[in-house]
This record gives structure tokens, C-alpha cells and sequence, in this order.
């Protein structure tokens, strides 16, 4: 039977190496991280630079702590506490770099970070890119972060990389996204915009692996755990596209992608006599579309897609999520000065399910085919704007959970903010999305100077 869990996963040995030269914090690997990111960043300025004497630069970033702890009363590992779930202090760099025509262009922003749970620091570089820009073409190339599709933490076409782990830890909301080491194109006219992205090595989603959060494990006995990502390949190519254009006030896109689910899947090295978990990452087509426009006082928008899980076509494999057609509608509104309020209705539809049924395991908790979220979100702003307040709340009437971020932010200057807030988790059953992480409710601290 499933349980909840903290412990940490064995890795392969690549991915072990790469953890401990963080969690050591090896200085020579530090030094040498930022210094190959500070390469980078200067190969990519130096077209934009070359011959250039107006070109443009601005420079600016922050200094930042951000400190979380946790409010329910687990059991804790031994020798471990519980009671802090982030100690993070950071500062982060961004260079902004443009030609004076406005056609070419570098983009740099770094953070240097102190992880006083692990004791550990090292360099994150989060976007490192130089783009080009001939009006009707454009080419964007680096590590950059992309969003797309129109959901409030629920994705659907958004299908790129997120760190969970950041989220659920009370990390700035900005930090759920991860870049992605890519090629983005794109052309553009008054019918028709198009872009894709070609992602050639794969980025998974950061999920929970360990301390400091608890999660629900299906298979709590077995400790030994590898990792398998898909290799370096040409056929492992990732590509995402999407073509969008206006109707009037009216939006509208479609979208595809070809790539992998960003949380792994797990099985058994044995289902007859498991003595190791294996966690991978299975094939994903997608397709969907977005719309959105203004209604009444308000802006209605409706977002879709089809997730095709291609290693499981029958629905058949009980370690594969099968696949789905998931499905969005919002509305937002300002309903008295100061004040926005959105609400969304989510869904996911889970194909196959009686092949679904009939292929689970003894022991493994049982999702429904029809998965509904309920959301509701509210920001103030008071005293001429130098304070927000507000919440998000999230519901699963089928899976009987919910999530509460309640947060109020106070801008004491022009340069510094502070922000209060939690993280709050219910549900009925362990196995559920949000369920099983209500040993993680949490409150937490971030004050961030601007410069």
C-alpha cells in the first residue's frame, strides 16, 4: 500500500555527480559555472556589440530572501528538521543588450543563491540568450523561459519545463517556471503569427524527491530508485509550435508539441517481486487551441488540447498515464476599484479507463476519469498601491483537495518589497494531487531590494 514519503532518490551516476557538486558546494565548480556562463553570455553579446558604438545596455537585479516553514506536525526523518523548508538567499544579475536599430540582441539573467538548508551555494543561470529581429522573422536562441497558453497554474499547451519543487518550498511564483535550452523561430504578418521551438536535450519538471518535502510514495519499500532520461538523440528532439492571430478584440492560437511528459512515470524493475523503482519519462504528442475575448465587463477565455501518450496507446500499461483530453474555461473581472477576480473551471478526461481499470494493480490508488478543478483568485491593492493582498484557491470536487495561498505584500520603497504568505493543503485521500502534500502547508517570508 501507498504512503506518504521523504527521502531522496537514487540518481544515476551523472545525476549524482551533478548533486553532490552542489551540495558540497566544491568551490572550483562554482567559479567555473559562472565563469562558462559569463562565456556564454559575452559570445552571444559580441554580435550585438561588434561595430556597434549605440548600442544598448541596461543592467539591474536584486538581492532577495526568501524563507519558509512548514505549519503541520509530520513524523520527520531522523536527524532531520522539519520545521524550515526553505533558507534561500540570492541575488540575481540581468544584463539586457540591444543593437541601436533594435535588431539584434543578447540577454542575460543570473542568480548567485545560498541554500542554507543544504549549506550549500552555486549559480542558476536562469535565462542566457541572444535573438535577432527582422520584423517579419525572428530568431531567439539560449536558454530562455517560455509560457504559452492562457490557465492560472493549470497548463494545458504550456507544455515547458516547471520547477514544482520551487513552488510547493514558497519560492516567488516567477520561480515555478524553468528555462528551456532552445531554438525559437518565428514569423509574423497581419494574418497570421506562427512560432517554433526546438528543444534538442530534454528538461524535465523538478519534482519532489526527498526532504524536505512529504509526498505520496505508492511503493514506500523500495528504497532504490534510478532515473532514466531520455539520451542526447536526434529522435529525442523536442519541438513545439504554435499559430495565433486576432479576430477583432478576439484572440485566438492553436498549438502542438512532440516531446516527453515533464513528471516521470514509475515501475517496477519486477512487478512480481519489485526490488527497485524506475522512473522515466514516456513519449507525449499534444494538440489544442486557445481563445479569449472580452465579455461584458470582463475577459471570457477558453483553452483546450489532447494529450496522446504514445507509449501507451491502449491505455493498457498501469505505469503510463493514459491519455487525455483536458479542457479550460476563465473569466476575469475588476469587480470594484483596485480589484481583480478571476474564476476557472479545469477538467481532464481520462481515455481508455476501463482498459485503465482492468490493468491496475492491487494496491495502487485508483484515479477517476473525470477530473474536475475549481479556482478562484483575488488581488487588492491598498493604500495607493503600496500594498497587495489577496488569495488563491484551488478545489478538486472529484478529488476532494484544495490549496489556499493567501498573501499580503507591502512596497516599503521604490527598491524593496516584503511579502507574507502560506501554503496551504487538504485532501480526503493521500493519493490526491494536492492531498498528499498537506504535510508541507507552510508560511512563508520574502523580502526582495531592487537595484
Amino acid at each position: 500500500m501507498g504512503g506518504k514519503t521523504s527521502r531522496r532518490a537514487h540518481t544515476s551516476v551523472h545525476d549524482a555527480e551533478t548533486f553532490l557538486q552542489v551540495a558540497i558546494g566544491h568551490r572550483r565548480g562554482r567559479i567555473g559555472e559562472f565563469l562558462r556562463a559569463a562565456l556564454f553570455a559575452g559570445v552571444l553579446a559580441a554580435p550585438v556589440l561588434a561595430g556597434d558604438a549605440h548600442a544598448q545596455a541596461e543592467f539591474h537585479g536584486y538581492v532577495q530572501g526568501n524563507y519558509t516553514f512548514r505549519t503541520a506536525d509530520p513524523d520527520c526523518p531522523p536527524g532531520y528538521d522539519c520545521a524550515v523548508m526553505r533558507a534561500d538567499d540570492r541575488m540575481q544579475l540581468t544584463l539586457d543588450l540591444a543593437s541601436a536599430d533594435g535588431r539584434t540582441g543578447a540577454f542575460a539573467r543570473v542568480d548567485l543563491f545560498y541554500d542554507g538548508l543544504g549549506d550549500s551555494s552555486g549559480v542558476d543561470a536562469r535565462e542566457i540568450l541572444a535573438d535577432i529581429n527582422l520584423g517579419f522573422l525572428s530568431a531567439r536562441l539560449g536558454r530562455q523561459v517560455i509560457t504559452w497558453g492562457l490557465g492560472d497554474l493549470l497548463f494545458i499547451n504550456d507544455v515547458f519545463p516547471k520547477d514544482w519543487v520551487a513552488f510547493l518550498t514558497g519560492a516567488p511564483l516567477e520561480y515555478l517556471k524553468l528555462g528551456s535550452d532552445a531554438l525559437l523561430v518565428g514569423a509574423y504578418s497581419s494574418s497570421l503569427n506562427a512560432e517554433v521551438v526546438v528543444i534538442p536535450v530534454f528538461q524535465p519538471d523538478e519534482v519532489p524527491s526527498g526532504s524536505p518535502l512529504f509526498f505520496y510514495d505508492p511503493a514506500p519499500t523500495l528504497t532504490d530508485w534510478t532515473v532514466e532520461k531520455p539520451p542526447v538523440e536526434y529522435q529525442n528532439i523536442q519541438t513545439v509550435g504554435r499559430a495565433y492571430r486576432s479576430f477583432g478584440r478576439y484572440e485566438a492560437a492553436l498549438y502542438a508539441s512532440h516531446g516527453f511528459y515533464g513528471t516521470p512515470a514509475a515501475r517496477p524493475d519486477d512487478p512480481s517481486a519489485p526490488t527497485s523503482l524506475i522512473f522515466f519519462y514516456p513519449r507525449l504528442l499534444t494538440c489544442g487551441f486557445t481563445f479569449q475575448g472580452p465579455l461584458a465587463s470582463g475577459v471570457l477565455s477558453f483553452e483546450g488540447g489532447y494529450y496522446d501518450s504514445l507509449d501507451d496507446p491502449s491505455g493498457t500499461d498501469p505505469y503510463i498515464v493514459n491519455s487525455q483530453v483536458r479542457g479550460l474555461a476563465a473569466y476575469q473581472m475588476q469587480p470594484w476599484a483596485e480589484a481583480s477576480l478571476s474564476f476557472q473551471y479545469y477538467v481532464e478526461a481520462m481515455q481508455d479507463y476501463a482498459a485503465y481499470l482492468d490493468a491496475l494493480p492491487p494496491g495502487l490508488a485508483e484515479s477517476d476519469e473525470l477530473r474536475q478543478v475549481v479556482t478562484v483568485r483575488l488581488r487588492q491593492f491598498l493604500l495607493h498601491q503600496t500594498m497587495t493582498t489577496g488569495f488563491f484557491a484551488l478545489g478538486s470536487p472529484s478529488d476532494e483537495d484544495l490549496y489556499v495561498n493567501p498573501f499580503v505584500r507591502y512596497q516599503l520603497t521604490d527598491e524593496l518589497w516584503t511579502e507574507v504568505g502560506g501554503n496551504f493543503f487538504s485532501g480526503k485521500e493521500a493519493a490526491t494531487a494536492y492531498g498528499q502534500f498537506e504535510d508541507n502547508s507552510n508560511v512563508y517570508l520574502t523580502a526582495r531590494y531592487g537595484f
